[in-house]
């Protein structure tokens, strides 16, 4: 935007000294300069309004809220990410997009994930949540529009949508939507997927053997392994076919 302010109408020559001057000289010259003051006043608000600023201006509280508008071919160096501590919980955890992309949590209980306020429909957002769990009972349940990936998630089940753990201590999960949440992935950022891809040979730990008919959720293609044997799941679930084949281990000599 080209300033309004316009130095050049103010006349540097007026008054001449040493002989009368028209008054109207006085009277355009103050004008102008009046006429600059108010544009000057008009541009500077602006900049208030709008400005990005490293701390508050005078009288004012510091909000560099950009409401949607694009950063564009910048170099970032030393940022950091806010992280929001949402405590020890059970039940009904709000994981609120806008506050944080990395949150964590620890269990006393069960949980269920609840999200919000993803960015608009096309555009994509992304929150890391870390979950630290306290007991091997502790499950957490995704909400019904996470959809995207959790085939792919060790040791889940697709009826009751809870992932149980092992193992306790900490799970970081990768959420995201292009969608305003309406469809969410889910990315698990510890443990490997559990089924087989092509020639790619990943492994999802069971915390307990895999009976032959197996249960609601389990698909062709999983691999489990505890201390005494490797299960490979052979069918999908029907609650009838046995789908689940062993390989009992034995000790290397």
């Amino acid at each position: 935007m080209a300033s309004s302010i316009n130095p050049n109408n103010i006349s540097v020559t007026f008054p001449v000294a040493g002989q009368d001057n028209d008054s109207q000289g006085f009277r355009d010259n103050f004008n102008n300069i009046k006429t600059n003051l108010t544009s000057a006043k008009t541009e500077i608000e602006d900049i208030q309004a709008k400005g990005i600023f490293k701390s508050a201006l005078t009288g004012t509280t510091l909000s560099n809220d950009g409401a949607g508008a694009i950063l564009e071919d910048f170099e970032l160096k030393d940022i950091s990410e806010t992280k929001v501590d949402k405590g020890t919980n059970s039940g009904s955890v709000a994981i609120d997009f806008s506050a944080s992309h990395f949150q964590t949590v620890q269990t006393s209980g069960d949980i269920a994930l609840a999200f919000s306020n993803f960015p608009a429909s096309g555009k994509i957002g992304h929150v890391t949540v870390e979950i630290n769990v306290a007991s091997t009972g502790h499950k957490v349940e995704l909400p019904t529009t996470c959809t995207i990936g959790v085939s792919e998630l060790a040791d889940y089940n697709s009826s009751t949508r809870k992932i149980s753990f092992a193992t306790t201590g900490k799970y970081r999960f990768k959420f995201s939507s292009y969608d305003s949440g309406t469809s969410i992935a889910i990315e698990d950022l510890n443990r490997s997927p559990n089924k087989v891809h092509g020639d790619t040979f990943q492994i999802g730990l069971a915390s307990s053997a895999k009976t032959g008919v197996g249960s609601a959720g389990d698909k062709a293609g999983m691999i489990a392994i505890n201390a005494n044997a490797i299960y490979v799941c052979t069918n999908d679930y029907d609650g009838s076919a046995n789908i689940w084949k062993k390989a009992t281990l034995a000790a290397s000599s």
